[in-house]
């Protein structure tokens, strides 16, 4: 019986510790000013040692406006542009200039830092885009502004290929927490023990 208790005391520590320590975030651009229904992409948001790894991924259909377009994301953290590094544009080291601002409003959401200028040779719009930022973890990347619910936003372009159509939007998303595989798979596991345990002490 000792035995027994010792093991569902451990198993309920796993599950409770569990969500808390997921490092990666999936945030739907699910909210656009042009009307179109459902996700124009998403923004991924993974915990590193330097700092917190952003990619934005462009679903079928669409890309990400890099010249002349805006990235702009919500915290409550003070960051310049010194925390912004290892710009990648389609996978592709991103070396160029580009701004990095406070305070933007674009289609009316006010965002507290705007990544602008990305200026790539020949590239009008993107698939991807990634980018790291230090000094802050994911969950402060959740943050609304004022009267903006959403912590992230971006211009994007309607059809595919690097040549922007002129059909382009902006899209916002707030954050829902998407706990990394290896936090799935320990909830997993420890589900699967708890059962165990109860399927055992119901026989005996």
């Amino acid at each position: 019986m000792t035995v027994t208790r010792f093991h569902l005391l451990f198993l309920l520590l796993l599950l409770a510790l569990a969500v808390p320590f997921a490092t990666a975030d999936i945030i739907q651009l699910t909210n656009n000013n042009l009307g179109l229904a459902g996700s124009i992409g998403t923004v991924s948001l993974t915990q590193g040692t330097g700092g917190v790894n952003v990619t934005l991924s462009a679903n079928s259909g669409f890309t990400f406006k890099t010249q002349g377009g805006d990235i702009l994301f919500n915290t409550n953290v003070k960051l310049n542009a010194g925390n912004i590094s290892q710009i990648k544009i389609n996978g592709v080291a991103y070396n160029g200039k580009f701004m990095f601002t406070r305070i933007a409003t674009r289609s009316g959401f006010t965002f507290v830092y705007d990544l602008a200028n990305l200026n790539p040779h020949g590239i009008q719009s993107a698939r991807t885009i990634s980018f790291v930022i230090s000094g802050v973890t994911f969950k402060q990347l959740e943050h609304g502004y004022k009267n903006n619910p959403y912590s992230w936003g971006t211009h994007f372009c309607v059809g595919g290929g690097t040549k922007c159509s002129p059909n382009t939007g902006f899209a916002t998303g707030g954050s829902s927490a998407v706990p990394e595989p290896g936090t799935l798979s320990l909830l997993g596991t420890g589900l699967a023990g708890l059962a165990g345990v109860f399927r055992r002490r119901f026989r005996s």
